[in-house]
């Protein structure tokens, strides 16, 4: 894996640039802004080659990552070696690690933000886990169960560790559990292609629910196309800067 360091062209375009650059396979990725120089730059992890004509490429490196150094310059709350996550008159606390979900990007905020109206007594899936962000704190909303699944194995060991630090139990794994309820809150912060690329409407016979994050606001009439195809009919919207979240029924 490489680190990567990109100084951005036009400030204007800094989220599109960002998920251009996510598209092609930047992980983990975040953003600097350096006032005393007057430019911001976009950094992140990748095992691909990543080139683009809207950032200039600063840096790149092998990544032998100090995810304690990463997380203590974007995470929320980030004392004592740990982000503190608060939920309402709750704290969740997640560990230093390569999961995504620290709330440096808007769209776990969404996430959280339209989670909060319908995970109390729900039994939770969450795709793409990443640290396990989403499903242990639909668990402190008052969820009864929650399930998270990711393709990287060391984000599920970075949730797995979260929820031991948490004193919760969550099911973290590669695939869904064979066993399942029969009715869930479906979870899913991923960019538009990469919810594609997943096909979610296989799904559906599972969920009571879909809330969802990752949209540009630019992207909202292709997204929305695609949900009709999904089966899904829209319950509730929020914003977030230029982020969309969404809670969906499936028709």
């Amino acid at each position: 894996m490489d680190y990567y360091l990109f100084r951005v062209l036009d400030e204007t375009q800094l989220s599109k640039i960002q998920l251009e650059l996510e598209k092609k396979g930047l992980k983990h990725s975040f953003i600097i802004e350096d006032d005393a120089i007057g430019e911001i730059f976009i950094g992140g992890h990748s095992t691909k080659s990543i080139e683009s004509k809207n950032a200039i490429l600063i840096e790149k490196k092998k990544a032998d990552v100090d995810w304690n150094e990463q997380w203590s310059l974007f995470a929320e709350n980030f004392t004592e070696g740990k982000a503190h996550i608060s939920l309402g008159d709750k704290t969740l606390l997640l560990t230093p690690g390569p999961g995504f979900g620290d709330l440096s990007h808007p769209t776990t905020y969404l996430m959280l933000e339209i989670m909060k109206h319908h995970v109390v007594h729900e039994s939770i899936i969450d795709i793409g886990t990443g640290s396990g962000i989403l499903a242990l704190g639909a668990l402190l909303l008052g969820a009864t169960s929650a399930v998270g699944i990711d393709i990287d194995s060391a984000a599920i060991k970075h949730a797995k560790e979260n929820a031991k630090l948490n004193h919760l139990k969550a099911t973290f794994s590669k695939i869904l559990p064979s066993k399942l309820p029969e009715k869930n809150i479906l979870l899913m912060n991923m960019i538009f292609p990469e919810q594609k690329q997943f096909k979610p409407k296989r799904l559906n016979s599972l969920a009571k629910l879909w809330i969802v994050s990752g949209i540009l606001a630019e992207q909202k009439e292709a997204y929305l196309v695609q949900a009709k195809k999904w089966g899904w009919k829209i319950l509730s919207e929020y914003k977030k800067g230029e982020w969309l979240g969404w809670s969906f029924t499936v028709s």
